[in-house]
């Protein structure tokens, strides 16, 4: 039986009808733990409870390995459903009944095509402003001065969004029906308390992000001053999903007939410097952590991956959520490596500083191999000289090699966590099975959450829920920034979103912003869903993980002052960016002493004392 599109409003339904901590207690026991329930995680081993479920919000977080979601993303994860089975169970008690969204004419659902039509028209757009818009020097400067040419520019098609709210909405927008497509792919944008359309980029060049056939579903687009954020990309909409796409990707296959190997980088620009030397294998993921997906899609593409990264911290940070999501998609004579780039450096500055043959050289000769970088990382601050360093090495090994197909590599990272932890491979084999989850072969469909394309028969329903592997707990929620507590606090009360404005907001943000804003801008699409129905809405996304992280943070606040501290808090972002402005002009003003900057800084510093003022007075009232 095909499945058209569920409305929003039935799952809503099933949702409000149905009590999550029944629906857990009757599958893990919960006990209660103040105003919630905790329960050791169903989905990764531990000896403490760190799984809670709130029944006030309908939610459910593990502190120990991060699961979160509602009631319908509980039973697809712990009894491996898919989302209309899921649905389905959860209907029939709700006295529910699953409507059938099947179309009797027989005919398919309706074509997207009329979303890439205009996104085609939206990049020759971008690429006309680039050779002819008044402003267009500034763009054609900022490319010239990274090395580009004008052949790479138009083989990625670069283009340039002019300073200005309407040129985009003028050229393209002004029929309704061109109008509401621009809109569902966020090429415009519509002011939910004024009404007011304008252009989703403005003044910054222009990436057109491509799928795998050739068609532009997506755009990247990066500022060409200091404003925040510096990147920007399309929304989630019907044609783009960024957990699953690539940039550059389709470039690369175009680049050469068998392509051999991929590297994979963390920007547009990256992808854009290497090919100009080049060096055309260069892919990048779209704002988002490397996926499972992302993996599975280069390995039907190339025998071999490298993950390219900064040196620093965060660089390591982004190469550990890389490996963990490498090894469930893992294949025999695959290969993995990792390579990291001197400090302060990235692939963009590095290509031109010493050029594409001694980068090449890099990828050669100073990569590390996957097996190599995981173990090296997990014995960094072992004893392995001692019993209790080798035990916690093979704990620590355990859950990630349990995600490993079964294969000769998983074979071989067996071999290598014996020797070094001077294990029995039958008894590490053994210990594995306890915690080896079945394989997971099909990807649940990316049109939108709840939203199949086909049978839901296509899923297999192994016998045991998801496996996780357990992560060190988040900082309490006095350590949140800004924006993530302006995050939670519109989580706790939804309503407080229709009093705030994207246009006022955004230039208070800093580069960690871009979350705040789509969360403002989901909440405001779907105002007066609960927790567990907004949870629904993100499901599948790059937004649910860190938002199920600030959810999780209620169980740990008051419920009481929710709007007294978000209006706290937008006025210390107000406060944040005002410094961040007085910085920048006390810096100019060191080398350029100009009469209108020392007047700007003067009104900037007046506004800083009125803010300090009111805040240091309090609420009124």
């Amino acid at each position: 039986m095909a499945f058209g599109r569920i409305p929003q409003s039935f799952i809503d339904d099933v949702l409000l009808r149905t009590d999550i901590v029944d629906l857990i207690d009757g599958r893990v026991k919960l006990k209660k733990a103040g105003k919630n329930y905790a329960a050791c995680c169903p989905f990764h081993n531990e000896k403490s409870p760190s799984f809670t479920v709130s029944r006030e919000k309908q939610f459910y977080y593990c502190f120990g390995c991060g699961a979160s979601g509602n009631a319908i993303s509980f039973l697809m994860d712990y009894e491996r459903l898919a989302f209309v089975d899921s649905l389905k169970q959860l209907a029939g008690p709700a006295g529910l009944e699953l409507p059938d969204t099947r179309d009797d004419s027989g005919e398919p659902r309706e074509s997207q095509q009329p979303l890439y039509d205009i996104l085609e028209a939206a990049a020759a757009f971008y690429e006309e402003q680039l050779r002819h818009a008044p402003a267009r020097e500034r763009a054609v400067s900022y490319f010239k001065g990274r090395g580009l040419s004008g052949k790479i520019a138009k083989t990625y098609r670069l283009g340039y969004a002019p300073p200005g709210w309407d040129n985009l909405h003028n050229a393209m927008g002004t029929e309704l029906a061109a109008r509401e497509k621009l809109l569902a792919t966020g090429l415009l944008v519509r002011n939910e308390n004024s009404q007011k359309i304008y252009d989703g980029m403005r003044d910054r060049v222009i990436f057109p992000i491509r799928d795998v056939k050739g068609r532009v579903i997506a755009f990247g687009g990066r500022v060409l001053n200091d404003d925040k954020p510096k990147y920007l990309n399309s929304p989630e909409s019907p044609v783009f999903h960024k957990g699953q796409e690539l940039y550059g990707l389709y470039e690369a296959r175009q680049h050469t007939k068998k392509l051999e190997r991929v590297v994979v980088v963390e920007g547009y620009m990256d992808v854009v410097a290497l090919a100009q030397f080049g060096i055309s294998y260069a892919v990048a993921t779209l704002g988002t952590a490397t996926s499972t997906t992302h993996i599975e899609r280069l390995f039907r593409t190339v025998p071999e991956i490298i993950f390219c990264f900064d040196g620093d911290n965060a660089g390591r940070k982004a190469a550990w959520r890389a490996l963990e999501s490498t090894l469930p998609a893992l294949q025999d004579g695959k290969l993995v490596s990792f390579l990291f780039l001197p400090q302060d450096e990235d692939p963009d500055s590095l290509v031109r500083k010493e050029g594409p043959a001694l980068f090449e050289a890099r990828l050669k000769s100073q990569t590390e191999g996957l097996a190599d970088f995981m173990f090296r990382t997990l014995g960094a601050e072992l004893r392995l000289d001692t019993m209790e360093g080798r035990t916690r090495l093979a704990t620590e090994a355990k859950p990630l090699l349990a995600t490993v197909p079964d294969g000769i590599y998983r074979e071989m990272l067996l071999d290598e966590l014996a020797r070094q932890s001077g294990l029995d491979k039958d008894r590490l084999r053994s210990a594995l099975l306890e915690t080896k989850p079945l394989p997971v072969t099909v990807i649940r469909d990316p049109v939108a959450p709840g939203q199949p394309a086909a049978s839901s028969a296509a899923f297999a329903r192994p016998a045991q829920p998801i496996r996780r592997t357990a992560r060190a707990p988040r900082a309490a929620t006095a350590m949140l920034s800004l924006t993530d507590r302006a995050i939670r606090l519109l989580i706790q009360n939804p309503s407080a979103a229709s009093q705030l404005s994207r246009d006022t907001l955004a230039p208070l943000l800093a580069e960690d912003g871009q979350l705040l804003l789509e969360v403002l801008e989901q909440m405001q699409e779907t105002p007066g869903l609960s927790v567990a129905a907004l949870m629904g809405a993100w499901t599948g996304t790059p937004l649910s993980e860190r938002v199920g992280e600030l959810i999780a943070h209620e169980f740990l606040t008051p419920d009481e002052g929710h709007g007294q501290e978000l209006k706290d808090v937008i006025k210390r972002l107000e406060m944040e960016a005002l410094k961040r402005e007085i910085a920048a002009i006390t810096a100019d003003l060191v080398t350029n002493p100009d009469r209108s900057l020392l007047l700007k800084l003067q009104q900037l510093k007046t506004r800083e004392h009125q803010l300090q003022a009111a805040q240091y007075a309090g609420p009124a009232g």
